[in-house]
């Protein structure tokens, strides 16, 4: 059995896009555009909130855009979905249940180091809400945040980076 790495997602710069984990699972290679730099652009075809299917776009930074070229070249995964069940003989042919995220999360972060009780509190949505409140830490407004994440509603965006470290924030200020 040959052993493939682990899925790039819990680098914490493929939080970039502040997609939700239904999203995650549903990306697929063909959704994927190279930009001149090394990082990509992911086309979020469907949301949540987007009933129509308008999409809109993801940012995957230069960091994830590696981890996640090492991911697909040893899974030989070269057409359709990109986040897919591993069996004994390698990457299978469907994508992950978005309710696999936050298994697989857990897993990663006890891997990582984490206590059970931290791994324990995260769920497949804590992703999201990080990404937020590093956007925010980085010193960006409301309004890129909403953009990045495809929110609508100022609101939720607002409870999500209200807990943001205020020194942290501050050093990103003038």
């Amino acid at each position: 059995m040959r052993r493939l790495p682990t899925a790039p997602w819990p680098s914490r710069t493929w939080l970039s896009g502040a997609i939700r984990r239904s999203e995650l699972v549903a990306l697929r290679i063909e959704d994927l555009k190279r930009l001149p730099d090394g990082a990509m652009l992911a086309i979020v075809r469907r949301a949540k909130n987007d009933p129509f299917g308008n999409g809109r776009e993801g940012y995957i930074s230069k960091r994830s855009a590696a981890l996640l070229d090492a991911w697909l070249e040893a899974a030989a995964i070269h057409e359709g979905w990109i986040f897919r069940r591993i069996l004994w003989n390698g990457a299978g042919p469907i994508a992950l249940h978005p309710h696999s995220v936050g298994r697989i999360l857990k897993q990663r972060a006890l891997a990582a180091g984490l206590s059970p009780a931290e791994a324990e509190a995260l769920s497949g949505h804590s992703m999201r809400v990080g990404a937020a409140q590093d956007i925010m830490a980085a010193g960006m407004g409301l309004l890129p945040i909403m953009k990045c994440g495809g929110w609508k509603s100022s609101n939720v965006v607002a409870r999500y980076v209200q807990e943001v470290d205020i020194v942290r924030l501050q050093k990103n200020r003038i």
